[in-house]
């Protein structure tokens, strides 16, 4: 089948600091989701390794004399040179400003994975966080602009939609009002590589939207800092050892990784009820928080969410809080069905 008659018009993209993920939908309905690390490892021209990439090896780019090892294959190789950090195109969830060139590469990343419009000027929906409340002077124009001129430029229709609303769309929280469910009504929160974002809806609408830019990365970098280990290994450990169900106080990582985990967790908890403090919005009845993102795949995730709200009080009755089964896609699927559905709006 060609591509057009495999998939249904609208696509999703999660640009996301530590990956990429592109979210479509099959002529059954069901989601097909691709992905790959954002993120490079930078070699010398003349390095050695450099054979490994000329003979295929790995996927690579290569900018003003130097390779750029590009996605998994450059945690994979870090962690097995045993030396260099890994690079990220972008940094607590915008255009990294501190790597000259952050935009092309990112571009060759998201190209890669997204590939060709199915119809002219399809639709496409594309996560963007909020602006930060704990760095307020950064702002999310300038890296919105950047993304959707070059989604504009490969045929799409692009339009930008807040991250963790993609997780409100994808997830459907519920607020219980005399025992009648209100749909998409609750908090949905993003837990991704730079930034913890967090979106309050009411019946689909959003009615708070804020990020936080300690999320993974700075959970990794905080770890790397108090054991000596590389933030690499420190990466490996979390996404493949982390229970947060189980955790040995032994291990010295393991704990720590720990530690930071409730740390974020508590400043988000912290930042909703301030949040919604200083907004007056008030919720008729219990809500329900869903939660995704590549940082919440950690086994444990929404135990521990869950009893860090309930200890802070949150300003609402909490009806529960619920995990993603598929954590590292809800994003991108929440774009994706916006995404059908101004497809959808254009056919009538």
């Amino acid at each position: 089948m060609s591509e057009k008659e495999k998939y249904l018009p609208g696509v999703g993209v999660d640009v996301g600091t530590a990956n990429i993920v592109v979210s479509r939908q099959n002529v059954d309905g069901n989601f097909v989701n691709t992905t790959h690390r954002n993120m490079l490892y930078q070699l010398d021209e003349n390095d050695e390794s450099s054979d490994l990439l000329k003979r295929g090896d790995y996927l690579y780019a290569k900018f003003e004399g130097k390779y750029y090892v590009i996605g998994k294959d450059a945690l994979s190789l870090v962690n097995a040179l045993g030396q260099g950090e890994i690079m990220r195109p972008m940094k607590d969830g915008l255009l990294n400003p501190q790597l000259k060139s952050s935009q092309e590469l990112l571009f060759h990343i998201i190209r890669a994975v997204l590939g060709s419009p199915i119809i002219e000027n399809e639709p496409l929906r594309y996560s963007v966080p909020a602006n930060p409340v704990d760095r307020l002077e950064m702002s999310n124009t300038f890296h919105q602009m950047i993304i959707q001129n070059f989604l504009n430029g490969l045929g799409f229709d692009s339009n930008p939609l807040n991250e963790g609303m993609g997780v409100v769309y994808d997830l459907a929280p519920v607020m219980k009002v005399d025992g009648v469910e209100v749909p998409l009504t609750g908090f949905g929160i993003s837990m991704g590589g730079g930034m913890f974002n967090v979106a309050g809806a009411y019946k689909g609408l959003p009615v708070c939207e804020f990020s936080i830019t300690k999320s993974g990365d700075y959970i990794d970098q905080q770890v790397a800092q108090v054991t000596g280990l590389p933030v690499g290994k420190v990466t490996k450990i979390k996404e493949t050892k982390l229970d947060l169900n189980n955790v040995d106080i032994n291990d010295r990582t393991i704990a720590a990784l720990s530690i930071y985990y409730d740390e974020t967790m508590k400043r988000a908890v912290l930042n909703i009820k301030a949040e919604l403090a200083k907004s007056n919005h008030d919720f008729d009845g219990p809500c329900e928080i869903v939660i995704a993102g590549g940082t919440a795949l950690i086994p444990g995730t929404a135990d521990r969410f869950k009893i860090i709200a309930a200890k802070e009080k949150m300003p609402f009755d909490l009806l529960g809080v619920r995990l993603s089964e598929h954590p590292f896609y809800s994003v991108a699927q929440g774009m994706c069905l916006r995404a059908r559905g101004d497809w959808e709006k254009k056919q009538k």
